[in-house]
C-alpha cells in the first residue's frame, strides 16, 4: 500500500533525479504537525546547514517544512546566507532565483494568515458554546456531559494541564503521545493508545 509518506518521498525522489539533484540525506517527521519548528527533524536539518552540510534542501510542500511564517522565512534566510537553495515542489518553489524568493515570501504570509483566521473562527464559536455551558462535543476531553451540560472531570483536567505544560515545553506531540501511552492514561472513550492527532484535538480543545 501507498502511504502518504511514501508518496511524497517518491515525488522528492523523482524531483531531485529531473533536476540533478543528489540526496545526500532523508529526514522525515512523521505525524508531527509542521506548526511546531521544534521537531527532531526540522531541528537536524537546520544542523546539518549550519555546518553547510548541503547544497540545498527540496521539501514536498511548505506545510510539511514549516506552518510559521516567520520560521520559515528565518530558516529560509540561514540558507541564502550560505548559499543553500530550498525548493518546494507542490508550491514549485525555487529560492536560487529572486521570483522565487519573492513567491516563497508571498505564499508564507497568505498561508499563516490563512492559518491565523480559521483558528480564531473556530476559537470564537467554542467560546460562545462554553460560555452558555452547551456540549459542543460528545467526547470533549476534561468534560463529561450531564443532562446536556458540560461538567469538568476533575481526572481529565489533570491530563490537560500535564499535556500542556509538556507542549509548552518544547515536547512534541509524538513524544507527549507516547508519555501518555508508557504512563497508562486512557482516552476519552477508554482506549489504551494516544496519537499525535489525539494530543492535538485535546490542546486545541482547551479553549482560554
Amino acid at each position: 500500500m501507498l502511504t502518504i509518506y511514501n508518496n511524497q518521498r517518491m515525488r522528492i525522489k523523482h524531483y531531485c533525479q529531473l533536476h540533478d539533484l543528489i540526496i545526500s540525506a532523508e529526514i522525515v517527521d512523521e505525524s508531527v504537525s509542521g506548526k511546531n519548528s521544534n521537531r527532531e527533524g526540522y531541528m537536524r536539518l537546520m544542523e546539518i546547514i549550519e555546518r553547510n552540510g548541503c547544497d540545498g534542501v527540496v521539501v514536498y510542500s511548505l506545510s510539511r517544512f514549516s506552518r510559521n511564517v516567520m520560521d520559515t522565512l528565518t530558516s529560509i534566510e540561514r540558507m541564502n546566507k550560505k548559499g543553500i537553495s530550498f525548493y518546494s515542489i507542490t508550491e514549485s518553489i525555487d529560492t536560487s532565483s529572486a521570483n522565487g524568493r519573492f513567491f516563497l515570501t508571498i505564499l508564507s504570509s497568505l498561508s499563516q494568515l490563512e492559518r491565523e483566521l480559521t483558528s480564531a473562527r473556530v476559537k470564537d464559536v467554542l467560546n460562545g458554546l462554553k460560555i452558555t455551558n452547551k456540549p459542543y462535543s460528545n467526547d470533549l476531553y476534561g468534560f463529561d456531559k450531564v443532562k446536556g451540560q458540560l461538567v469538568e472531570n476533575d481526572r481529565e483536567q489533570r491530563m490537560i494541564r500535564k499535556i500542556v505544560r509538556m507542549n509548552k515545553a518544547g515536547y512534541s506531540l509524538t513524544n507527549i503521545a507516547n508519555y501518555l501511552n508508557e504512563k497508562g492514561y486512557k482516552t476519552k472513550r477508554g482506549g489504551k493508545m494516544f496519537y499525535y492527532s489525539t494530543v492535538e484535538s485535546i490542546i486545541k480543545s482547551k479553549v482560554a
